[in-house]
């Protein structure tokens, strides 16, 4: 008996350490639940259908796509500086695209001063700590963080790096991430 409640001891903890490891830092969970997005074929025809983005900006984005892998559409990292982005952040990351479905389980809570913010999709974000967001993979699963107490001024070499391997995602939150995730910055 004195075991097993050892055991759930020891696994209540573990769940509770990238909560704390995030509180340490003191960083401003902006939002986080599930996304099912659309088949990327679809989202290009909705970008080409909106008329915002160029179309060498369009064809770019199907290159990446190819050279990313099938998981490119569903992992991705993006930088949003001011929430006066949002309506082409949503569009060209495939959020307002109409087969997107978004379901928040944390509701929205950051205000305009908690910006630079940072969207993980296919993420968890499992602990923020010397200079690194760690994050797990976990398809259809979106978090956003505030990166105000982090990288304020994106200019401190954030990494984005894999929780259980340590591998790293992106050398600079900043400027970017491996061809393998969609990348943004609005």
């Amino acid at each position: 008996m004195r075991n097993l409640l050892l055991t759930v001891i020891a696994g209540c903890t573990l769940s509770l350490a990238a909560p704390a490891a995030m509180a340490q830092q003191d960083v401003a969970i902006c939002s986080s639940g599930t996304i099912v997005l659309g088949s990327f074929t679809q989202h290009v025809l909705e970008l080409r259908r909106a008329h915002r983005s160029a179309p060498k900006e369009i064809d770019n984005l199907v290159a990446a796509e190819r050279a990313g892998g099938p998981d490119f559409f569903s992992s991705q990292v993006v930088i949003e500086r001011a929430a006066s982005s949002d309506f082409d952040l949503n569009l060209f990351q495939g959020y307002s695209d109409p087969q997107t479905k978004i379901r928040n389980d944390v509701k929205w809570r950051c205000k305009a001063e908690d910006y630079p913010i940072a969207y993980f999709v296919g993420f968890k974000v499992m602990e923020i700590s010397a200079g690194a967001i760690f994050v797990s993979r976990e398809k259809g699963t979106v978090n956003v963080i505030s990166l105000k107490k982090i990288d304020p001024e994106l200019d401190k070499q954030t990494s984005v790096k894999d929780f259980p391997s340590r591998a790293t995602l992106c050398e600079d939150i900043a400027k970017g991430c491996t061809k393998g995730i969609f990348y943004g910055r609005y």
